[in-house]
């Protein structure tokens, strides 16, 4: 429903003259930035031209008109958001119920705060926001339990335009090819202001090269966690000690590379319940040739390589995947998997460095398909941990071939079922309407903060319907380069009501109970009340 929804916006991106810089950008950040209960859309800007990066596209954000389509707010907002670009994300940094922009890239990540007008003023610096000089991926939570949002931006790559630019011009690089960059944990204290804390919090990501992170709590202890996907190097996980520093766990809870397995090339990471017992499982996107990675969260303490055992391992592989998400896409209480695909670099330009350029470092360009432009791939969730590959059955997805990068994943045209939005370098923006007939019904529920400001990260809701119980925390949801700050949504198959139980940031227990609450309903939970928003349109 792209044109219909009035969403012109086109990537442009110089590989001639970026190259690395080039292939990584094109994030959307999905979020009710205006507060009326329709999901707004920001697509991150890129660089048609690497001599003139500052000349566009620029960023681009269209405001939901809550009938379906879109319009381009951009001038009257004040966000100016050009360059290099790679990620977008929407936060409420103040407790104020507000969603701030948070743009990463090249050279500076911006906080674009939001003045509650439909307006937005850039304040980084002023709030003293560090961040690697190549960034893509951020994670935002609570890491010290003192109720204000804390940023963590994942460093990659050690390089920069005039380094990109001066590479012979079919000589291709890996990430292995240069040195990675520390990541930057921002700790936000009293008055706004960040002070920088990754070396002091144990969580630096030395050499890692981070492309995604994210904060959850994986062991149910009440505090958030942090996994970050890194590019050729080993995933890591730091468990959060509970007085702000935190400990790497990677190898002994099994969520990184295993001892006899080279490292994948990590992208994209979704965070959710897959064979619903209640814990968050991890999945990370990786490399043409390579599995994608599922990690089975067993009782908290360990997680197992379920790629292959899940049915995920076969149609994802020859692909090189991005975007991603676990979100229940037919409303049967069973959330699904979908992910994006795309190529780095055209087939021409692969062949021509073959022949001219440095033919030994092509090795992992040439593997699984070849085609710069790929299909995305969705699994439906058939229970027990089990999912299966149901691309070809999905419509106009189906029919797909984008260089997709961003992905996100949310309701935006008012019906109650789980839209798709795709930011791609090639291929084409494209708004994906959930068109399934036969899906059952569902509820939303969104986290707001309330009269203490205290952040509602980490806020836990458990539904249970139809015999059905589901566990989802309320994170900033970060797939690849797309930070999604979108309702929980619960999918209740046939049942028309439920018990909602809250369990608030930092708890372990439900300390708020809502019974027959009924379905078909996006709802706010602000200072313990679960109030109706609106009904889903067409229900």
């Amino acid at each position: 429903m792209t044109r219909r929804a009035g969403i012109k916006f086109k990537l442009e991106t110089d590989l001639r003259h970026g190259r690395n810089l080039a292939t990584m950008g094109g994030g959307v950040a999905m979020g009710d930035f205006d507060g009326d209960g329709f999901l707004d859309l920001f697509f991150t800007g890129s660089a048609a031209s690497g001599k003139k990066p500052e000349a566009g596209p620029c960023g681009v954000l269209y405001r939901n008109r809550r009938d379906g389509t879109f319009e381009d707010v951009t001038a009257r907002s004040g966000i100016r958001s050009c360059g290099w670009k790679m990620g977008a994300y929407w936060v409420d940094l103040d407790g104020e119920g507000r969603l701030d922009l948070v743009v990463t890239g090249l050279g500076k990540t911006e906080i674009w705060r939001n003045l509650g007008d439909g307006t937005f003023r850039e304040v980084s610096a002023e709030r003293g926001l560090a961040s690697p000089g190549y960034a893509v991926g951020l994670a935002a939570g609570d890491v010290d339990g003192d109720g204000r949002v804390d940023l963590y931006v994942v460093g990659y790559l050690d390089t920069d335009y005039a380094k990109e630019n001066s590479f012979a011009q079919f000589d291709v690089r890996m990430p292995e090819d240069y040195g990675g960059q520390e990541a930057k944990l921002n700790v936000q204290g009293e008055g706004g202001r960040f002070a920088e804390r990754a070396k002091e919090a144990g969580v630096l990501n030395t050499g890692g090269n981070g492309l995604s992170a994210v904060f959850f709590d994986y062991d149910g202890d009440g505090r958030p966690d942090l996994y970050v996907a890194n590019d050729r190097t080993t995933n890591v996980l730091y468990r959060n000690k509970g007085d702000g520093t935190f400990e790497d766990v990677t190898v002994e809870t099994g969520a990184g590379r295993r001892d006899h397995k080279e490292a994948r090339a990590g992208m994209g990471v979704a965070i959710g319940d897959l064979d619903g017992d209640g814990r968050p499982e991890i999945f990370v996107t990786n490399f043409a040739g390579e599995p994608k990675t599922l990690y089975r969260n067993v009782e908290g303490v360990l997680f197992d390589d379920a790629t292959a055992s899940s049915g995920v391992e076969g149609a994802s592989l020859p692909y090189v995947q991005w975007g991603t998400d676990i979100v229940d896409l037919d409303d049967d209480g069973r959330p699904d998997l979908v992910m994006v695909s795309g190529h780095l670099i055209p087939k021409f330009v692969m062949s021509m460095a073959r022949i001219f350029g440095n033919s030994k470092s092509l090795g992992p360009y040439s593997h699984g398909d070849r085609a710069y432009k790929q299909r995305p791939v969705l699994y439906q969730n058939s229970g027990g941990g089990r999912l299966e590959d149901a691309t070809a059955s999905s419509g106009d997805f189906a029919g797909l071939r984008l260089v997709a990068r961003g992905l996100a994943a949310g309701d935006v045209d008012g019906d109650g079922r789980v839209d798709l939005v795709i930011a791609a370098v090639a291929g084409g923006i494209r708004v994906m309407h959930n068109a399934t007939a036969a899906t059952g019904h569902a509820l939303e529920i969104l986290p707001v903060a309330g009269a203490d400001k205290r952040t509602v990260l980490g806020t836990k809701v458990v539904v249970t319907a139809g015999g059905v119980r589901q566990v989802q925390e309320f994170i900033l949801r970060p797939s690849y380069a797309s930070g999604a700050w979108v309702p929980l949504h619960f999918g209740l198959g046939g049942a028309t009501a439920a018990r909602v139980e809250i369990i608030p940031p930092g708890g372990t227990a439900p300390i708020e109970s809502f019974e027959g609450v009924a379905a078909d309903r996006l709802y706010t939970l602000r200072d313990g009340r679960l109030e109706e928003k609106r009904k889903f349109l067409g229900r």
